[in-house]
């Protein structure tokens, strides 16, 4: 039976709305390894005290991992940011809309750009604070369902235009969620693991396809699964109980993968 770990709250920056925290959850005995989650509501919901994602946060704390989970803005809008981002954001969803994918232009809008803020500052945080926080300093893997895998991935391929301003994580693990800039991907960019569903009706999963395209085209470090059966809603509990191919569960596969890339061998 697992040990419940309970989280500790920290600042790690302020908005013009106020102040964003982040709970550290941390198993003890020494530096560990950091997973950043980044949970899902579609930008325009969710916490990082939700209930929903504690069995994926308990699950990554058992494996050995220390989890910080941030506030990141909702339901922002163009006074969050200054004029010539904001044209830069218009230009680069205006870009991503022509890729056919259904995909929900907030998914993709002002919204994600002050997501990536957020979680690169908690990203930042954490890094510098590596000591006090108890955690490895070397490398963090990021953990992200839906709207935080949306933010998540673009951490790790940024439009280029962003790509000195965000933070990016050393890992990525991707609940339901595309690349939504498939022409940043590059063969340099960091291993990235998206599992998506083909019942997701909420993100097409289309797009993940198109993002295993890209991948395959650029030799990027990204493999994409899509379980016919996996859903959005309930894409955590899938993860934590349904196997792959290989016969291991979903969970531990990702487990595995930002064990490989965040522990030095």
């Amino acid at each position: 039976m697992m040990t419940l770990i309970r989280p500790k709250s920290i600042a790690f920056a302020k908005r013009r709305t106020g102040q964003l925290d982040l709970d550290l959850y941390h198993p003890g005995g020494g530096q560990r390894p950091l997973i950043l989650f980044g949970y899902g509501g579609g930008f325009t919901k969710g916490a990082r005290g939700a209930n929903v994602h504690q069995p994926l946060v308990q699950r990554l704390c058992a494996a050995g991992f220390a989890v910080a989970v941030p506030d990141y803005r909702l339901k922002t809008g163009a006074n969050d940011v200054d004029a010539d981002t904001l044209t830069q954001i218009t230009r680069i969803a205006n870009r991503v809309d022509k890729q056919g994918w259904g995909l929900k232009r907030r998914l993709f809008d002002i919204r994600l750009f002050t997501a990536c803020e957020d979680l690169s500052d908690a990203l930042r945080f954490c890094r510098a604070e590596a000591a006090a926080l108890q955690i490895a300093p070397h490398k963090i893997g990021m953990f992200g369902i839906s709207a935080g895998a949306l933010a998540g991935n673009t951490l790790c391929y940024p439009p280029g235009v962003w790509r000195a301003q965000f933070a990016q994580p050393d890992a990525m693990v991707s609940l339901c969620a595309p690349v939504v800039h498939p022409w940043r991907i590059r063969a340099d960019g960091p291993p990235l693991m998206i599992l998506h569903g083909r019942k997701d009706r909420i993100v097409p999963s289309v797009a993940s396809i198109a993002t295993a395209e890209a991948a395959r085209a650029s030799s990027a470090p990204i493999t994409v699964t899509i379980p016919p059966d996996a859903p959005h809603v309930g894409i955590d509990t899938y993860v934590l109980t349904r196997h792959g191919r290989n016969g291991q569960l979903f969970i531990d596969d990702m487990i595995d993968h930002l064990r490989r890339h965040t522990t030095p061998t």
